[in-house]
């Protein structure tokens, strides 16, 4: 009887140890792998990824944690330039996302009820580039629940305007 309940136990730890890898299977997370993808459609990008390990790929965009293989920073700025609106729901995948760049995308503003203020879910984000977009001053109260942020940067946005104009740098 004991036997047989030794084996119960190997199985659902064997079971837990399957579940558990394909959560990352292949390197990275699959939810970030899907994101990243999902991503590079949304901006048309027009590389490939090589391999399945998204932490790999030499897209020059993407960093991850070497020992959690975590996505841990993006860098958009080398996506096409149009017009967009910013939908917070494609990075709140990326849960240890500390670095954020979308500098000189073409961000005009974004989409309703997925805008910056969503950002705040992102507990570990800590550097905000948001230079050379099109981004007006309602972009200031989304960011302000944004607590974690140390680095913001709006320079080159429509901030403001007349003598209140400014750079954009928040530190």
């Amino acid at each position: 009887m004991e036997s047989k309940w030794t084996g119960v136990v190997v199985v659902i730890m064997i079971s837990v140890l399957i579940l558990e890898e394909a959560k990352w299977s292949n390197g990275c997370w699959d939810e970030e792998r899907t994101a990243l993808l999902q991503l590079k459609s949304f901006f048309k990008f027009n590389m490939r990824e090589v391999g399945s390990d998204c932490c790999e790929w030499k897209w020059g965009w993407v960093e991850c944690n070497a020992t959690t293989r975590r996505v841990t920073g993006l860098s958009l700025s080398v996506a096409k330039y149009e017009s967009y609106l910013f939908n917070a729901s494609i990075f709140l995948p990326f849960g240890d996302l500390r670095i954020l760049d979308l500098s000189n995308i073409g961000l005009v503003g974004s989409v309703k009820n997925e805008g910056f203020e969503k950002l705040s879910k992102l507990r570990h984000l800590q550097v905000l580039n948001l230079t050379g977009n099109h981004l007006n001053d309602s972009i200031l109260s989304s960011l302000s629940n944004v607590s974690s942020l140390k680095s913001l940067s709006l320079a080159g946005n429509d901030l403001f305007t007349g003598s209140n104009r400014t750079n954009g740098e928040v530190i």
